[in-house]
């Protein structure tokens, strides 16, 4: 039970003084659902040692109508020790950022912040005080173009993902990248971005060049990502893992030949690179001698294909 870092309840009912050892741990990282949700919020109220232990909550099962207002007072309550943190849906389906950066901007701790599927308001973006040591920020939902181009992004974040956005174009993604790109270390990007044109991502390693970790989609890339313009020789590039995507749609099988990854290794434009990780449906034959030569020189440097 312990050994495997989990916690069933009932056992938390076997002495007083297994319950004060173990039940600040149970709660770290709790799995809260809309039936389970009020009464954690009276329990860590009337318990400042457990409230004080929470260190990762997800709401992200939470319909915040009808609880706005108890979500705040978990907040507050919690933030000592909380380092991630998503947000709760919303039955009206739209989330006031103003109100949630009230919320988390105090919070010391706090290293991930993952917004919820659902749209956004917010008009005054002066008002953003993002929290002081967050590095990892997940972006979803009604994230839009305003927000990239005016949300003052602090360098502290390294690590960013972006899931199902629709009202993400190519302009506001472009501008992001060329303002902030030289802070990450690690960018995925996951289908669908139907915002995206067919070669938003081409610049991602020119403008990112500092990335150890990035995920692509080839529905957002062309062959030349891996071209001597967008691709420069950096001494030293850390880049060490890659993966690319593909939703195998109409048009994507042929968009990237394995040829241009071969010659980026080859010339030491990636000269850090180890592991890559592709999909069958970018339709690469693992018998060609261009698969063949990407998969012996990952292996040669400890990693693989």
């Amino acid at each position: 039970m312990l050994l495997h870092g989990t916690l069933t309840p009932k056992f938390l009912r076997l002495s007083r003084f297994f319950y004060a050892v173990t039940a600040p741990m149970s709660c770290r990282q709790s799995r809260l659902r809309g039936d389970n949700f009020l009464a954690f919020v009276e329990t860590i109220k009337a318990n400042k040692c457990i409230r004080e232990c929470i260190q990762h909550l997800d709401l992200a099962h939470i319909n915040q109508s009808g609880k706005k207002g108890y979500v705040a007072k978990l907040l507050k309550q919690s933030r000592h020790a909380l380092r991630s943190f998503t947000a709760p849906q919303t039955m009206s389906k739209t989330l006031n950022l103003e109100e949630l950066f009230q919320a988390i901007r105090q919070f010391d701790s706090l290293t991930h912040l993952s917004f919820p599927r659902s749209s956004i308001e917010i008009s005054d973006y002066s008002t953003v005080t993002w929290p002081p040591k967050l590095e990892y920020l997940w972006v979803s939902g009604g994230i839009s173009n305003d927000f990239l181009i005016h949300s003052e992004f602090p360098p502290s974040i390294a690590h960013m993902e972006f899931a199902h956005c629709p009202k993400v174009k190519h302009q506001g993604f472009d501008f992001l990248l060329q303002k902030f790109g030289y802070y990450l270390r690690t960018l995925k990007i996951q289908f669908p971005m139907p915002g995206l044109l067919s070669s938003s991502l081409d610049t991602v390693f020119q403008n990112c060049p500092n990335l150890f970790v990035s995920e692509l989609s080839v529905d957002y890339t062309s062959a030349e990502i891996f071209s001597v313009e967008h691709l420069p020789m950096i001494p030293g590039r850390p880049l060490r893992t890659l993966y690319i995507e593909s939703s195998g749609m109409l048009g994507t099988t042929d968009k990237l030949n394995p040829i241009d990854l071969a010659l980026a290794l080859d010339d030491g434009r990636l000269s850090n690179l180890k592991n890559v990780r592709c999909m069958a449906k970018l339709g690469w034959n693992p018998d060609s001698d261009v698969v063949s030569f990407i998969a012996q020189e990952l292996e040669e440097r400890g990693g693989g294909l």
